[in-house]
């Protein structure tokens, strides 16, 4: 069964934390009309791209699109979306 995404505060993980536990940055992996879209990709990216365990999923509406981000960072966040991008996935920094 899927993990289940935060959609406002993160929830305890049992994998271990990044460094920064704490920060206005997160990167953004992709945005969908359908949530379960949002979901099933970070299942697929968490799964294959290293840089993302232990970081919090988010499931971000706004409107009628659901933005998958992850984070939170204080630094890292262009590290990150670099080693996402190297697996042939978008992404992009936000500040929260």
């Amino acid at each position: 069964a899927a993990a289940p995404v935060a959609t406002s505060a993160p929830v305890a993980t049992a994998a271990p934390a990044k460094a920064a536990a704490s920060g206005d940055w997160r990167v953004q992996l992709g945005a969908f009309s359908d949530e379960n879209k949002a979901k099933n990709l970070w299942n697929s990216l968490e799964g294959r791209v290293s840089a993302l365990s232990g970081l919090q999923p988010y499931l971000v509406k706004a409107g009628s699109i659901t933005r998958l981000q992850a984070g939170p960072f204080t630094t890292q966040a262009q590290t990150t979306c670099r080693s996402v991008k190297a697996a042939g996935n978008d992404c992009i920094t936000k500040r929260r």
